[in-house]
């Protein structure tokens, strides 16, 4: 799947995070199970605000999309 990482999208990404309650434990995919969500968000935050734009770092962005993503089609 394709993501934005604009400048824009990102910190509205980033601000979704930022203000998002997560649970606990998230299975993210059928290999990927998460068991310290906000743990684990919190780390791609502050991957993505010490190195963006750096695209080595996008798979922090996606993740946070993916789980989004995943949140969102739950609720």
């Amino acid at each position: 799947m394709k993501y934005d990482y604009s400048e824009e999208s990102v910190k509205a990404l980033v601000d979704w995070a930022k203000s998002t309650k997560f649970p606990k434990e998230l299975k993210l995919s059928g290999s990927e199970s998460i068991v310290d969500l906000p743990r684990y968000v919190q780390a791609d935050i502050y991957t993505i605000e010490q190195h963006y734009p750096d695209p080595f770092y996008n798979p922090s962005i996606d993740r946070l999309y993916r789980i989004k993503q995943t949140i969102t089609s739950v609720a």
